[in-house]
């Protein structure tokens, strides 16, 4: 859903609403990381009140999800999930390391998603 329908929102609407305003910074990452949560969490909560409730149920349901996701989507984003991406894609993984990295993730995937339950 986010590689689809979010990110293309996001780059349609990223120039009009942060880039003529915000200079690089915290200020410009807080507010891309929110405009991503704003497009995409409305979205998923959506999806998810209308696979999981009943269809009288599903405005109140809706409006609570989005009530809970959004603040707890923009908080780990921006403080867990931004950092951990940036610190192992900039630092931690170079190019020759980085297909080794893959074939290893590709190897253990089949075992990982059955122990998730998948």
């Amino acid at each position: 859903m986010r590689a689809r329908i979010a990110t293309p929102l996001v780059r349609l609407l990223k120039p009009r609403l942060i880039d003529g305003r915000l200079r690089k910074g915290p200020v410009r990452a807080l507010a891309t990381t929110a405009l991503h949560v704003c497009v995409s969490s409305p979205i998923t909560g959506g999806i998810g009140a209308a696979l999981f409730t009943n269809p009288d149920d599903f405005a109140s349901v809706y409006v609570t999800a989005l009530a809970t996701t959004m603040p707890m989507t923009m908080f780990a984003s921006f403080f867990i999930i931004g950092p951990v991406v940036k610190l192992v894609c900039h630092n931690r993984i170079k190019p020759a390391s980085g297909l080794r990295a893959l074939q290893t993730m590709e190897h253990c995937a089949t075992p990982v998603a059955r122990f998730l339950g998948m």
